[in-house]
């Protein structure tokens, strides 16, 4: 055990040995993928409007109702607002070019009205509720808010979505309670909440959030221990032999199984490290995005319980044992520098896979899927910010990946013992 802690230790000194290394290895990947992670609503936003920015929704004659919601409630105030009178928007939309560039840069119009102009739409919501007191079943709101936006752009369309359903939903919710008089007593149970309750909020919060995360982080973290892997067995395994540096390595006192225990430690605490680190930075970025755009990749909220992180942070140094095994195994199998460079990339194209498939899936895994190598990781990870793991489930992933890691650094290593 002694020689394989030396060896351990003589392979994580050569990592700090140079700070361009250890940047490279434990914050490089993941710095790059959490650029590319919020870069991409921005991008998004800009092939679609052109611009980087984003425009305030426009509200026509807000009721003082909607006022009141927009200041005490937090979902309403992600957006930021434009508050004008009818006879103020005219004016301003009078350019009809630079209206329809406006709309094109994501700009919003939702507007209050009626259909009697001599009633305000509060006026108008009061008046209803107060006919369905009075048992009028034919009862008929005549208040009407319109969203306008440019249907020919994916983002405004995905802001208008975000803002009926995050904003407007909601608020035509609260109305029975602020304007519903009579009927909001007899109609409906009405309670007292906090204008702040920041479990509630948490909670709505880390469902939408976890949601998305599911979907992303599971295949970013795939990604990245492979990538970090790859890298690691080329440069302790590959790059030595080719260099003949291995042969001379094995011509001193410790063992070769010594030797290579000792690697495999070091290859699996770096990156194992480096993907925590990755995981770490993707929860302060969920964290910092209190815009919750529509296009976020990681919205606002992103959170686990204690045991699910547990589940996950004890998934992540048993896949990259397995994706250590199966690189050396190619390392071991290969003699040739670029026939070993070309086989271990080609294992990224299948968690690319994996990934864009996950982002787009809407169902649960079937059950065979958790007795697929690796892949199984990938959903047990997401099942975990979906709150949804079964025990058999962790069960199956860890010793399924743990004996054919063990199987195949067996079979590896006896061959390479024999040669």
């Amino acid at each position: 055990m002694g020689k394989i802690i030396t060896v351990f230790k003589w392979e994580i000194s050569k990592l700090f040995s140079s700070w361009q290394r250890t940047v490279t290895l434990f914050l490089l990947p993941a710095v790059l993928l959490m650029a590319a992670l919020n870069v991409f609503p921005l991008l998004v936003n800009y092939m679609s409007t052109g611009t980087l920015t984003k425009r305030p929704v426009t509200v026509i004659d807000a009721p003082e109702s909607f006022r009141k919601y927009v200041n005490e409630t937090v979902d309403a105030r992600v957006f930021e607002y434009d508050f004008k009178t009818l006879d103020e928007y005219k004016e301003a939309t009078s350019d009809k070019a630079l209206f329809r560039k406006h709309l094109r840069q994501g700009m919003l119009i939702c507007y209050f009205t009626t259909t009697d102009p001599s009633r305000d739409f509060d006026d108008e919501v009061r008046a209803y509720y107060e006919e369905i007191y009075n048992e009028n079943t034919k009862a008929e709101s005549n208040a009407i808010i319109y969203v306008g936006y440019d249907g020919n752009s994916i983002t405004s369309e995905a802001r208008a979505e975000q803002f009926k359903e995050g904003v407007l939903k909601d608020y035509q919710s609260s109305l029975i309670d602020t304007l519903g008089g009579n009927y909001a007593v007899v109609g409906s149970t009405v309670f007292e909440t906090d204008s702040f309750n920041p479990i509630t909020d948490f909670e709505d919060y880390r469902a939408v959030a976890n949601t998305a995360a599911s979907r992303v982080v599971p295949g970013v973290l795939m990604i990245m221990m492979y990538y970090c892997v790859y890298s690691l067995v080329s440069d302790m395994f590959a790059s030595e032999r080719d260099r003949g540096f291995m042969a001379k390595l094995l011509m001193t006192p410790v063992s070769r199984r010594h030797i290579y225990a000792g690697k495999i430690l070091a290859i699996n605490l770096i990156v194992t490290v480096a993907t925590y680190i990755t995981m770490l930075l993707m929860f302060f970025s969920s964290w910092i995005n209190r815009s919750n755009d529509a296009m976020s990749l990681l919205p606002f909220g992103m959170m686990l319980t204690p045991a699910e992180l547990v589940i996950v942070l004890v998934s992540i140094p048993i896949s990259v044992l397995l994706m250590t095994a199966v690189c050396i195994s190619t390392v071991f199998s290969l003699e040739r520098m670029q026939d070993i460079t070309i086989n271990l990339q080609l294992p990224l194209i299948y968690f690319l896979g994996d990934f864009f498939v996950q982002m787009v899936r809407g169902t649960r895994p079937i059950t065979m899927e958790y007795f697929v190598p690796l892949h199984n990781t990938l959903e047990l990870i997401s099942e975990s910010f979906m709150a949804q793991n079964k025990a058999w489930h962790v069960i199956v992933v860890y010793l399924l990946n743990l004996g054919l890691t063990l199987l195949i650094f067996r079979v590896t290593f006896r061959k390479e013992e024999n040669k």
